[in-house]
Order: structure tokens, then C-alpha cells, then sequence
């Protein structure tokens, strides 16, 4: 999959040199992505989770930090009473009947992001966050370029997305 999407990578570079400048190497990772033309050349996370991982990681290490501290854990045990007082002071709901979920797939926002501004490069114009996730939906019902039989597609396909 990696070697697919470095192949595609290289042809929107040959074809769009100038986006040449705002190729980025992940940091962590090692991946080339596109950043944005203002993020070009600065050490990024790439969007296919190393920027969200390591958002939440820093997260947790400034919020531990400012817990430790004297003042932090005062204000944190106020907070908790609050919270108690709340729970006591709400009357007991009855759990409402779960409904069926749908098998469906979320698209991560960052991905969505980014796949949007590539899209926006390439073409030249602004591309909404809408078109993008008709786009995706449209690329992601059409049939894969495996050779099986037509029944043994709509069997696999039926198995992944249940009506």
C-alpha cells in the first residue's frame, strides 16, 4: 500500500512541480506527505496519526505535570467535589434501549484534511470538505481491480458493509 501511494505521490509531483517545495518527511515516522505551503520545510507529523498521536501524548504529560503540582491538585480535588455535588443533585435517568449501530467507517479529520488540501493543490482552486468526502465515499464503493468472479465481489463486499 505504501509503495502504491509513494507511485502516486511521484505522479502528482511530476505533474505539479512547484508542489515539489511542500514535500515533508514525518518526523517520526519517516513518510513523505504534502504539508501545506506554510508548513513547508518544518518538522511535522504526517496525518495518518502521527500528529494526533503525538498531540494526546503531550497532553498527558502537561496535564500530569501541572497535577503534580501543590496548586494543580487543589484545583483538581475542587473540581471532583463539584462533579459529586452535580451527580448527587441530578435525578437517576433510566438507561435509554441502544439502538443498532451502523457497520459504518469514519474517515479520521486529519486525513480528510489533508487529502482536501492535495486535492485543493492539484486542481488549483478550493475543494470543500464536502466533495472530498463524496469523493472518498464514491472511491471506497467501487469494486477493487482483483480478479474474482463477479458473485465472489458482491459476496466479499456484502461480508465488509452488511445492508
Amino acid at each position: 500500500m505504501v509503495l502504491q501511494y509513494y507511485a502516486l505521490l511521484r505522479s502528482v509531483l511530476g505533474t505539479r512541480p512547484k508542489l515539489r517545495r511542500c514535500l515533508t518527511r514525518c518526523w517520526r515516522c519517516g513518510i513523505f506527505f504534502i504539508a501545506a505551503a506554510c508548513n513547508a520545510g518544518r518538522k511535522l507529523g504526517c496525518p495518518y496519526g502521527c500528529a494526533d498521536e503525538h498531540r494526546q501524548r503531550e497532553w498527558r504529560r502537561t496535564s500530569a505535570e501541572y497535577y503534580e503540582d501543590p496548586d494543580g491538585k487543589r484545583r483538581k480535588s475542587k473540581h471532583n467535589q463539584r462533579q459529586r455535588d452535580r451527580r448527587k443533585a441530578a435525578p437517576e435517568k433510566l438507561p435509554e434501549p441502544q439502538r443498532p449501530t451502523e457497520a459504518k467507517e469514519e474517515i479520521p479529520t486529519t486525513l480528510v484534511g489533508y487529502v482536501q488540501r492535495v486535492v485543493s493543490a492539484i486542481k488549483g482552486r478550493r475543494v470543500s470538505r464536502e466533495e472530498i468526502l463524496e469523493m472518498l465515499a464514491k472511491e471506497k464503493s467501487q469494486h477493487s481491480l482483483v480478479r474474482q468472479r463477479r458473485i465472489d465481489q458482491i459476496i466479499r463486499t456484502l461480508h465488509e458493509r452488511p445492508p
